[in-house]
């Protein structure tokens, strides 16, 4: 299918099976082979084929040296971010981590979504129901600083999920993702629902043909955003407002 949609993978590829792994998988390199790695629980999915593409998306891009998995450029990106702003807990650097994942998300699911397109293996109504399970409409509800970072986490998953729909002209039936979203934000704090927008329009509007530089800069400049949001709603007194 990958290749048919003008996508092959020349390389050694092997896929493997984790009973315990707690996500759905995830693909890394050993040895000079690349390697798929599925939970068990992927299999009972009845979204496996889909997965599995998605996952080879992932190491096309790497192949190609697309900037978004650049690991060098990432590594320091993400070194600077952590220094810059001494994000010191394992919870705001995980934070961190998943903001990184979702935009490497979203540029392998800009190939994956060619190969359904063209095989059918990832119909609008399953992608639509995928995609809704992302969204969450109900924040950690507590004023600790780790509520605050487990609440900008949630807001990154749900503005992934609707920017993808979006990027791969997924229906919105009934309007139930923007809904669940809203619902989301009107239980959380201002300064999230100001935000919102911008980490929305920043993932749907991602450009495919893009210079290290540009993207270095782009990625930066969304982290950054993101650890202010942080530091603010837990300091709400300490800023005038995000820049």
């Amino acid at each position: 299918m990958m290749k048919d949609a003008g996508f092959e993978i020349s390389d050694k590829l092997k896929v493997e099976i984790d009973p315990k792994l707690s996500f759905m998988g995830y693909s890394t390199k050993r040895d000079g082979t690349d390697i798929i790695v599925v939970a068990g629980k992927a299999l009972e999915s009845g979204m496996i084929e889909g997965l599995l593409i998605h996952e080879m998306s992932h190491i096309y891009r790497i192949n190609a040296n697309h900037p978004s998995h650049n690991s060098k450029l990432l590594n320091r990106v993400g070194r600077f971010i952590i220094d810059r702003s001494h994000l010191t807990r394992d919870y705001q650097i995980k934070i961190i981590q998943q903001a990184v994942n979702h935009i490497q998300d979203v540029y392998a699911d800009d190939i994956a979504f060619q190969v359904f397109n063209q095989s059918g293996a990832f119909p609008p109504d399953q992608a639509f129901s995928f995609f809704l399970d992302w969204i969450n409409d109900k924040p950690v509800d507590s004023k600790s600083s780790i509520t605050v970072w487990l609440n900008i986490g949630i807001m990154l998953d749900n503005c992934f999920a609707l920017s993808s729909m979006i990027r791969h002209n997924v229906p919105d039936i009934n309007n139930q993702a923007e809904n669940k979203t809203q619902k989301f934000l009107t239980r959380t704090n201002e300064l999230m629902k100001k935000e919102f927008p911008y980490f929305k329009d920043f993932m749907t509007n991602l450009k495919e043909n893009i210079t290290e530089k540009e993207f270095e800069k782009d990625l930066t400049n969304y982290l950054i955003r993101i650890v202010e949001l942080g530091e603010v709603s837990a300091n709400p007194r300490s800023f005038s407002s995000l820049q």
